[in-house]
């Protein structure tokens, strides 16, 4: 048996969806409605919702170090090209932090049927 055995830090690392939720604390869209940030690293997360497996983008903003956002649709179709130009999810999320990652602005609007919806824009 390892004698510096970390059990608290194998049952985070265990238990998060993505290594980028790891002793991190989600942050909620609406504290991020109007305001700008960076994007320096992504992932997927998946769960199953009532036997339906749903995949979603877990993504690190480098003005809340200590938060993750969990991305929407928008969030995920850009995540997945950042992905596909790269063949590869962590070397992607490589390159875009030693890129200084993508500044974006979060804003609130509504569709056509009167839905919220959660824009970006990319500054």
């Amino acid at each position: 048996m390892a004698k510096n055995f970390n059990f608290r830090s194998v049952a985070i690392d265990t238990l998060s969806l993505s290594p980028l939720m790891a002793n991190r604390e989600q942050i909620k869209t609406d504290d991020l409605i109007g305001k700008e940030a960076t994007i320096v690293a992504f992932d997927f997360a998946t769960i199953t919702d009532k036997g339906e497996e749903k995949t979603f983008p877990v993504i690190h903003l480098a003005e809340y170090p200590n938060h993750y956002y969990n991305g929407g649709a928008l969030l995920s179709k850009l995540c997945q090209a950042w992905a596909s130009e790269f063949g590869d999810i962590e070397e992607a999320s490589n390159a875009l932090a030693e890129s200084g990652g993508v500044k974006i602005r979060f804003r609130s609007t509504k569709t056509k049927s009167g839905n919220n919806l959660t824009f970006i824009d990319v500054l």
